[in-house]
């Protein structure tokens, strides 16, 4: 005979692997911040640490609230799991997107810079 407990093991499985996919937007904006800053260090290291904080903070809510308050391995793994497919898929995506978006707006940056300059060249003239 399973106990209740028991019963649902798979779906706080996958329910606990769709919470780590989605703490893996976390780390992306964690990186956005963290390159907007000019990959200052000593933001990398707040910023890691609040990012390990809210990360185990949302592991152990969320084990909290579907498994009773059992923290198992099992349960760490697929939250572990799921960031690290969210890395390797959307994550890829969101960084060569990212990657883009900073080249364009480099560009359109320094096409604006060009033409002040151009501009107060012809004034002082």
């Amino acid at each position: 005979m399973l106990l209740y407990e028991t019963l649902s093991q798979p779906l706080i499985f996958l329910i606990v692997l769709a919470i780590g996919f989605g703490c893996g937007f976390l780390l992306d904006a964690r990186n956005l911040v963290y390159f907007l800053c000019n990959k200052n260090k000593v933001v990398g290291i707040l910023l890691d640490v609040l990012i390990g904080l809210g990360l185990g903070a949302v592991l152990l809510l969320s084990v909290l609230a579907f498994n009773y308050g059992e923290l198992r391995l099992y349960l760490i793994l697929s939250f572990l799991f799921g960031i690290f497919l969210q890395r390797i898929s959307v994550g890829r995506m969101i960084a060569k997107l990212s990657k883009r978006w900073y080249t364009f707006f480099k560009g359109i940056v320094s096409r604006l810079n060009g033409k002040q300059k151009k501009s107060k060249e012809s004034v002082d003239c």
